[in-house]
C-alpha cells in the first residue's frame, strides 16, 4: 500500500523537527575514529567557546588520548573501540574558574559492512546537580588516595611514562596496582602535557629535570607536588627508563594564592604593554590573552577577539599562505629551534592590510602547550624601505647614464688626439698628446667603473654555472695591457671539481679589480725582488674560497679598514689606482651574500680571502 503523499511530507516535518529540539537541548559531537571532529552542533561549540570551523579537524577535547590517560578514559576507548556504547561522567576544565561535570553516552557509528567509521557524543550537562548532590567523599578520597599512591616513592617509567617498577611502596596491593598503570592516571589531566613534555626532554638530553603541579580542583585542601625526574642509561650511556620521586610541598592555599597574586600582577603589565602586539594562544591557535598594543594594531578590543582564531589577523586572500608559515614557525617553536623573525599580512578590523613583523615562543602550562606571538607593525618602515629602494634605483639610472654620456665625449677627444699624432713634428707637443692620452684612458676606465658599480644589482640576477680558470684567463687577458704586467709572475692553482653556479660577469669583475690593484701597488723588478701574484680557489659542495695574494707594496694599518671605501686610495705609491676598484668588489661580494677579508704588510705584500656561495641556477637574488 502506498503512503500518501500529505502523510509522508507530515512524516518528514515531525522528524526534521524532532532533530531540530534534540540539536539544541543536547551536546553534540561526532569524531572520525582517530578521535577526530568531524561535527559538531552549536551547543558544543559553545561549551569548547570555539567557532566549528576551527574545530573541523581537530582532537576531541573531551575525550582525550587513550594512552596517557587515566583509567576512566582507557576504559571508554577500550570499550567504544570494541563496538560498545559507553555512557559515564566527564570532567571537561575549560579555564580556572569555568569547568564542567558532563554525563556522557559514545556510540560507535559503522559503515554498510560493519566496520567502526566514528563515534557520536552526546553530552549533557550535569554540573550544578552533580556539585550540589554528590557531596560525599567518594570523589576526595580517591583523589587524596592516588595522590598518595605516588608520593614519596619511587617510580620507574618508560617513554610513555608507563610505570614498570616502583621501590618505597607500603603493600603488595598498592604495588600490583600502580605497575602497569601511568604516571598520568596520578596527576590532574590540566597537567598531563607538561608532564610529558619534561619526561621527553630527559629521555632526550639525560638531564634531571622537575615539574611541579597542583591537586585536583575537586580536592577539599588543593596542595602543591614537585616531581624529581632523573635518567637511568644502559651500558650503552642511553637512557632506558627515568626514576620519579614526588613530594608534597605545600598543604594550604596560601601558596597557592600568593602565586595567583603575582599571576595578576605580571597579567596587569602584560596587559599595558602598548608598544607592540602581543597575543597569546593555546595549542590549537584560539587567543586566549589580548594586550593594549594588539587592540591598537588591530583595532578589536579584547572581548571581540578572546576565543577567535588567530586567523582572523590576517587577510582571506593571504590566509594559506600565512597558516603554513603560522604552522613552520609553531613546528621551530615545538623543536625548540632558534627562529629568526617573520614577516606577514596582518588584517585590521576595518579591513585594512598591514605588513606585521611576527615572532613568536612557546611554554606549557597546565594541560596545554601555550604560543605567544610577538608582531610589530612595519608600515612606516616598510614605505621607507621603499623609498630608499626607489633612490637607490634611481641613482643606479643616474650614474650609468652619467658614465655613458660623458664617455661620448672622451672618445671624441681621443680619436681627435690620435688625428694630432699623425700630424705633429714638435716632439714637446707630442709627449703632451701622450700625457692627454694617459689621462684620458683613466677617465674612459672610471667612467666604465662607474657604470659597472651602477649595474651590479642587475648582473647578480643571472646565475650560470662558473669556469673559474676561463674566467681568470679572460681577466688576466684584459689585463695583460698594464705596464707591469710582464714582470709579475703568475701563480694560479684552482681545485674545481664539481659544478658551481653564480653570476660570472661579477666573477670576473671580482679577479679584474682586486688583481688590477694588485699590479698596480706592485714593486719594480729587481735583481733581489720578483714581484707575483697568487690566485687560489678552492670550491667546497656549498660555497667557494677564493684566496688572492701578492709581495706588492702592502697597506699601511691605519689605512686597512678603509680601503674598500668609494674613491678612497691607500697610497699614491701606484700612480693609476681610480679608488672605485676594491669599493666594486666588495658591493659585488655582499650581493652575492659572501664575505670577504684582507691582512696586509707594509713592504710584504697583501692578501684578500674571499668566501661566495653556491647559487641554485634559477636563484634570484
Amino acid at each position: 500500500m502506498q503512503v500518501p503523499k500529505l502523510q509522508n511530507e507530515n512524516f518528514k516535518k515531525q522528524k526534521h523537527d524532532l532533530f531540530n529540539s534534540l540539536d539544541n537541548q543536547l551536546t553534540i559531537s561526532v569524531n572520525d575514529k582517530y578521535g577526530r571532529i568531524t561535527y559538531a552542533n552549536t551547543n558544543f561549540c559553545r561549551l569548547l567557546g570555539v567557532k566549528l570551523e576551527f574545530l573541523i579537524g581537530e582532537t576531541n577535547e573531551l575525550l582525550k588520548s587513550h594512552l596517557h590517560t587515566d583509567g576512566i578514559y582507557r576504559n571508554l576507548w577500550s570499550t567504544i573501540r570494541k563496538g560498545g556504547n559507553w555512557e559515564g561522567v566527564l570532567f571537561y576544565k575549560k579555564s580556572e574558574i569555568n569547568f564542567y561535570w558532563l554525563k556522557t553516552t559514545i556510540t560507535p557509528l559503522r559503515d554498510a559492512v560493519g566496520t567502526i567509521t566514528g563515534y557520536l557524543s552526546i553530552y549533557h550537562d550535569i554540573t550544578d546537580y552533580y556539585q550540589k548532590e554528590i557531596t560525599d567523599d567518594t570523589v576526595v578520597v580517591g583523589e587524596s588516595t592516588s595522590l598518595k599512591a605516588i608520593t614519596d616513592v619511587i617510580l620507574s617509567i618508560n617513554q610513555r611514562g608507563k610505570i614498570i617498577k616502583a621501590i618505597g611502596v607500603e603493600n603488595q596491593k598498592n604495588y600490583d596496582n600502580l605497575i602497569g598503570s601511568y604516571v598520568y592516571d596520578f596527576i590532574d589531566s590540566e597537567y598531563h602535557q607538561g608532564a610529558k613534555h619534561k619526561i621527553k626532554e630527559v629521555f632526550q638530553d639525560g638531564n634531571i629535570e622537575e615539574f611541579q603541579f597542583m591537586s585536583s580542583p575537586t580536592d577539599v585542601e588543593r596542595a602543591l607536588f614537585i616531581s624529581t625526574i632523573s635518567p637511568v642509561a644502559n651500558s650503552f650511556e642511553e637512557v632506558s627508563f627515568v626514576n620519579i620521586s614526588t613530594e608534597r610541598k605545600t598543604s594550604d592555599i596560601e601558596t597557592f594564592s600568593e602565586l595567583k597574586a603575582v599571576e595578576t600582577k605580571y597579567k596587569t603589565i602584560f596587559k599595558s604593554i602598548s608598544a607592540g602586539a602581543i597575543v597569546i594562544t593555546d595549542h590549537v591557535g584560539t587567543i586566549v590573552e589580548w594586550n593594549k598594543g594588539a587592540e591598537l594594531t588591530f583595532g578589536y578590543t579584547e572581548a571581540e577577539v578572546l576565543g577567535q582564531s588567530l586567523a582572523i589577523l590576517i587577510p582571506n586572500q593571504h590566509i594559506d599562505k600565512g597558516k603554513k608559515e603560522l604552522f613552520r614557525i609553531k613546528e621551530r617553536i615545538k623543536m625548540n629551534s632558534e627562529e629568526g623573525s617573520l614577516e606577514i599580512l596582518g588584517l585590521k578590523k576595518n579591513g585594512t592590510e598591514f605588513p606585521l613583523e611576527f615572532a613568536g615562543s612557546s611554554w606549557f602550562c597546565g594541560k596545554n602547550r601555550y604560543y605567544c606571538a610577538m608582531m610589530l607593525e612595519t608600515t612606516k618602515r616598510k614605505s621607507l624601505e621603499n623609498k630608499l629602494k626607489q633612490k637607490t634605483i634611481d641613482l643606479e639610472t643616474f650614474l650609468y647614464r652619467s658614465a655613458h654620456d660623458l664617455k661620448a665625449p672622451l672618445t671624441s677627444v681621443e680619436g681627435l688626439l690620435n688625428l694630432l699624432r699623425d700630424d705633429v713634428i714638435d716632439e714637446q707637443l707630442a709627449s703632451v698628446i701622450d700625457m692627454l692620452d694617459i689621462s684620458l684612458e683613466k677617465g674612459k676606465l672610471m667612467l666604465d667603473n662607474l657604470a659597472f658599480a651602477s649595474r651590479i644589482s642587475q648582473h647578480k640576477k643571472r646565475v650560470s654555472v662558473v669556469d673559474f680558470k676561463s674566467e681568470l684567463e679572460t681577466a688576466l687577458q684584459v689585463l695583460s695591457n698594464l705596464e707591469k704586467f710582464e714582470d709579475i709572475e703568475f701563480r694560479i692553482q684552482i681545485d674545481q671539481a664539481i659544478s658551481f653556479c653564480c653570476n660570472v660577469t661579477l666573477i670576473r669583475a671580482i679577479f679584474q679589480n682586486i688583481i688590477n690593484n694588485a699590479i698596480i701597488y706592485s714593486k719594480p723588478l729587481a735583481q733581489n725582488h720578483k714581484p707575483f701574484i697568487s690566485v687560489e680557489i678552492e670550491q667546497y659542495p656549498d660555497k667557494v674560497e677564493i684566496l688572492i695574494s701578492d709581495n706588492g707594496l702592502g697597506i699601511r694599518k691605519k689605512h686597512i679598514d678603509k680601503i674598500f671605501n668609494l674613491y678612497y686610495r691607500a697610497s699614491n705609491e701606484g700612480g693609476q689606482g681610480s679608488g672605485l676598484g676594491l669599493y666594486i668588489v666588495k658591493c659585488i661580494v655582499e650581493d652575492l651574500n659572501g664575505t670577504i677579508t684582507v691582512s696586509s704588510k707594509l713592504h710584504k705584500g697583501t692578501e684578500f680571502k674571499i668566501e661566495l656561495p653556491h647559487l641554485p641556477k634559477t636563484a634570484t637574488l
